[in-house]
């Protein structure tokens, strides 16, 4: 039987943000508009930072996600 990683390529969560903000079709400054994030934490946390909490509650409600889902390196 594989394992989960043998069966997905993990995605950093890094690029999972980045791909998230191109299938919104905004930039990182509409990102942190639009969810009440400043704009260098969004630039901190698409580059690989890991967010605090409050951060990371705001991203996933954005996104329709859960924190978990956002920031798993095996979401889809």
């Amino acid at each position: 039987m594989k394992t989960i990683s043998q069966v997905r390529k993990p995605i950093p969560a890094r690029g999972r943000i980045a791909v998230l903000i191109h299938e919104a079709g905004i930039g990182m400054r509409e990102l942190a508009r639009f969810s009440g994030v400043s704009p260098a934490t969004v630039s901190r946390v698409a580059s690989g930072k890991a967010p605090d909490i409050r951060t990371a509650l705001l991203l996933a409600r954005f996104f329709e996600t859960t924190v978990e889902d956002l920031f798993n390196e095996y979401a889809k």
